[in-house]
């Protein structure tokens, strides 16, 4: 969820669909659902009402989760190459590769 919130799939105030909804959709335990719902109502990036549950992230906790994202994304990226045995010039030209090939 914080993905598409982050990508722009999800907008502030967009109605989610319901727990039990989300939970066969992804073929998943409805409690695992609950608990994720529960997490993101925590954060402050979902509110849960009588009508259902709604994104509730404003611009600046989009952009903050936005740069968590991609810090956690780039240093996993780092890690795996450094454990690859790859130099930092040559991680830069990797990523340089990819980058223009994208």
């Amino acid at each position: 969820m914080k993905q598409l919130l982050v990508s722009g799939g999800l907008q502030d105030g967009e109605l989610l669909p319901s727990r039990r909804e989300t939970a066969a959709r992804l073929e998943i335990n409805p409690n695992t659902v609950q608990k994720a719902y529960k997490q993101l109502e925590d954060e402050g990036i979902l509110s849960t009402d009588s009508g259902g549950s709604r994104v509730s992230c404003p611009e600046d906790t989009r952009l903050r989760l936005r740069e968590e994202w991609v810090r956690e994304i780039g240093a996993e990226f780092a890690r795996s190459l450094q454990d690859l045995g790859f130099s930092f010039k040559d991680a830069v030209g990797l990523l340089s590769e990819l980058w223009e090939g994208s």
